[in-house]
């Protein structure tokens, strides 16, 4: 390998400690108001006092460190899955209620409301062998609590979030806290937990752990299909998390007696997001060949001034899903890609176009740091609508269908809000 090579790939790493996966823990777009619900909420999602404490459940493949009620997680991958409930104290701020009942935007990084892990209490183990249909009963408490959080939300859906690269376990709660909070915490939330290093120069090991922890959380998905009353289950994937969920969704689209309808009932796919997804882009359109016609939706962030992503796709037909290049791929594969955005079965949604807030334009976390994308990512999960029905503006590319951001943006999704909000 080249020197340019080289030194190009260690400024990619060094870029993703610095402003990649790890971005300052902060939470969400705008403060909430206190959820009537929260107070009458089960014990594994209740938090004491609304405005300053949060809990969200978590499932990990993470090697468990320590006993007790704090426990620990260390950075190997372990053979079984792990689940419990994570603590967090959250700093809030005033908001008035105009603001509350706006479009909600980003203000600065230093008015926003953080997120801080005060501790984790697991309460379930799942073994690597165990049967799918055969529960412990503390493994049927711990849906058993999910089932009867969703029987007192307004939202029936469970929302799984999965992190990316060099991301700590506080990290990723505080990340997954983004999402319940801006839901003014009408939510079950899952934290899916996966092995990553604390060293962003050691990118090659965090990818070894995404693979090896694809099927655990296939069996988790399958669990919670199995075990829980949600309606859908969502999934929300960041950066390297791409590499977990895609591998995962191929596996579970993978054939089986009964055929697709019978999978797709039992399965309840949702929405399925992949922001800023680091994986390369041949590897997620094959992977999606077994399951594209699996959940509600799938969609795929484009970023051109993703840098991260930019420079993590240096080498010659790597480029990565979030930043993809589309020419590498072949005449069958851009056939595949074009019959599933004309059939509204994958959408490719160009942030590039964002032009809300004040904050630079190349970064990496658009999801929850962008205003206008983060308005849009809680619109498709909360409504399960498509682009067009959310404010987004067709803009088709080389004859594959695309979704940009529009100028008026704000006043579609006002309007897109209140028709909603009115059905």
């Amino acid at each position: 390998m080249s020197t340019r090579i080289i030194i190009t790939i260690a400024l990619a790493l060094s870029a993703l400690s610095m402003n990649g996966c790890q971005p300052a823990a902060y939470l969400r777009l705008a403060p909430p108001k206190p959820a009537v619900g929260d107070t009458a909420a089960p014990p594994a999602l209740t938090a004491s006092d609304p405005q300053e404490r949060m809990t969200l459940l978590y499932a990990t493949t993470r090697e468990p460190q320590g006993t007790g009620a704090w426990r620990q997680y260390g950075e190997s991958v372990a053979d079984e899955l792990r689940f419990g409930v994570a603590s967090l104290s959250v700093e809030e701020y005033a908001a008035s209620v105009p603001e509350l009942q706006a479009i909600r935007s980003l203000p600065r990084h230093s008015d926003r409301p953080a997120a801080h892990l005060e501790n984790l209490t697991e309460q379930a183990v799942f073994a690597r062998s165990a049967d799918l249909d055969v529960l412990s009963p503390e493994m049927q408490r711990f849906f058993t609590g999910i089932d009867k959080a969703l029987s007192l939300s307004q939202d029936r859906d469970v929302f799984v979030y999965v992190h990316g690269n060099n991301n700590g376990v506080y990290r990723t709660a505080a990340q997954a806290a983004r999402y319940r909070q801006s839901t003014e915490r009408d939510s079950v939330v899952v934290a899916f937990v996966w092995p990553t290093v604390d060293n962003y120069l050691n990118y090659g090991a965090d990818v070894g752990s995404a693979r090896r922890s694809v099927p655990n959380f296939a069996r988790f998905i399958e669990l919670l299909a199995r075990h829980t009353h949600a309606e859908h289950i969502n999934i929300l994937s960041f950066s390297g998390g791409a590499r977990v969920v895609s591998s995962a969704l191929r596996s579970l689209g993978t054939a089986t007696p009964g055929g697709r309808d019978t999978l797709r009932e039992r399965l309840r796919l949702g929405e399925v997001y992949y922001a800023s997804a680091d994986v390369e882009i041949r590897e997620f359109v094959g992977d999606l060949t077994h399951y594209a016609d699996l959940p509600l939706r799938v969609t795929l962030q484009l970023n051109r001034d993703d840098y991260i992503l930019a420079l993590l796709g240096v080498l010659p037909g790597s480029s990565r899903a979030g930043h993809a290049d589309l020419d590498e791929l072949n005449a069958s594969e851009r056939a595949s890609l074009r019959d599933w955005t004309n059939e509204s079965r994958l959408d490719l949604v160009d942030v590039t176009s964002e032009r809300g807030g004040n904050l630079v334009a190349r970064g990496h976390a658009f999801w929850y740091e962008r205003p206008w994308v983060s308005s849009d990512v809680l619109m498709e999960f909360k409504y399960h609508v498509s682009a067009s029905a959310r404010g987004l503006q067709q803009a088709d590319k080389d004859g594959v269908k695309r979704w940009v951001f529009p100028s008026d943006y704000e006043q579609r999704a006002a309007a897109a809000i209140l028709k909603l909000g009115l059905q």
